[in-house]
């Protein structure tokens, strides 16, 4: 794929504006379950940045499979814990973002877990060399990611705790549900790629999805007045910015780019 071998970063800062702005909409008009096929378009679309540059660096069947097998994990973890209330705590789905799987978990959840979950340990691979490091580091930035993205959510009703919790009605043991799932995503992708992980042909539009993800969601936040959500998804965004040299939107893999 010669044409994706490229920087777009400014391309996607515009993106970023854009989302930024356009999140105003959600955060104040009210979303009808006859959007949810738009919805699903939207974070379908936020993912596929992620997918292309995973296929840089992993080659297209490589990637195929690794992002299957997150996928599956991402589907199974959810579903268990919408039926059994762990490790998330009990909570349902509503049917704004996308018809539900088996009348449980909506299909667009791998296309909103996995690229949140590979921009982190994407910036955990390039921070760290010890596998233990880059497993606590990229757990640490899920979790942190989850802290600007769920009070919004739940404040657009995309899903509904049984019991509220204090943190903008996100209960605790959520976040603690964040710590393990991202705990167990970072084994299974440290088993996967660990032939990979040394290397330095990794794109930092590795992070691509998780910036456009950001971006949008703390607008959102800031929208709702969530000003705590906001400051963390700034400071994220900062660091997501910086740790990838503002070249968010490049393609070119890093071995490739003394050549």
């Amino acid at each position: 794929m010669p044409f994706l071998r490229q920087d777009y970063s400014k391309h996607f800062a515009i993106t970023a504006i854009i989302l930024a702005i356009v999140a105003f909409f959600p955060a104040n008009i009210p979303i009808s379950p006859e959007n949810a096929a738009i919805s699903g378009i939207f974070i379908i679309a936020l993912a596929l940045p992620c997918y292309l540059a995973l296929g840089v660096w992993l080659g297209l069947k490589k990637a195929l499979i690794f992002l299957i097998i997150l996928s599956i994990y991402a589907l199974f973890i959810e579903t268990f814990a919408i039926i059994t209330g762990f490790p998330y705590s009990s909570f349902h789905y509503t049917n704004l973002i996308g018809f539900k799987l088996g009348g449980y978990t909506p299909y667009t959840v791998p296309f909103a877990y996995v690229p949140i979950f590979v921009g982190c340990f994407y910036l955990a691979i390039m921070s760290f060399k010890d596998k233990w490091k880059i497993i606590l580091f990229s757990t640490f930035l899920v979790l942190v990611a989850d802290l600007v993205l769920d009070p919004a959510a739940v404040a657009l009703n995309f899903w509904i705790y049984e019991s509220p919790g204090i943190f903008y009605g996100v209960p605790l043991m959520n976040f603690m549900g964040w710590i393990l799932s991202g705990f167990i995503a970072s084994l299974i992708s440290i088993y996967l790629l660990k032939d990979h992980i040394s290397g330095t042909d990794k794109p930092q539009a590795m992070g691509s999805s998780l910036f456009l993800i950001l971006s949008f969601w703390s607008a959102v936040c800031l929208y709702l007045r969530l000003y705590i959500p906001f400051l963390i998804g700034m400071v994220f965004l900062i660091y997501l910015l910086h740790r990838t040299n503002y070249k968010i939107g490049n393609f070119i893999p890093e071995s490739h780019k003394f050549h």
